[in-house]
């Protein structure tokens, strides 16, 4: 017999958003962490790493060279396959949270299908982003 849903989260249910929102918040803080250094504190560093008498005009502007910009076609192409990557990993982990509805027809297709479009966006953006 199925069970009354409440409209409170269970406790495993409650136990698997907690850990989600964990993982969001550990991935997140990463990127932010990796750029907190900005282009004047790289250029001193390799400026000391190297020595003065070893950073030559040349090598300047090799390096001007190799960090030029992505085209439209990779940009698209990243969020091609970011969003996806993320329709699928949203779905999948939308039924995850949502769990075992106590012996109903279709357990965790509810969040599959809020988990789905959710993961497209967030794969597309990032994907878009930080892809090829």
């Amino acid at each position: 017999m199925p069970r009354a849903h409440s409209g409170v989260l269970s406790s495993p249910t409650l136990r698997r958003a907690r850990a989600l929102i964990a993982i969001l918040l550990m991935m997140t803080a990463a990127p932010v962490a990796a750029r907190a250094e900005g282009p004047i504190a790289r250029t001193a560093r390799t400026f000391v790493a190297t020595g003065a008498h070893q950073l030559s005009r040349p090598a300047v502007q090799q390096q001007a060279r190799v960090a030029r910009r992505r085209g439209p076609g990779r940009i698209v192409a990243g969020a091609a396959v970011g969003a996806t990557a993320g329709f699928f990993a949203g779905g999948y982990l939308g039924a995850w949270i949502d769990g075992d509805c106590g012996g109903c027809d279709d357990p965790g297709l509810k969040g599959a299908l809020i988990g789905a479009p959710v993961g497209a966006v967030a794969g597309g953006i990032l994907g878009g982003k930080y892809l090829f």
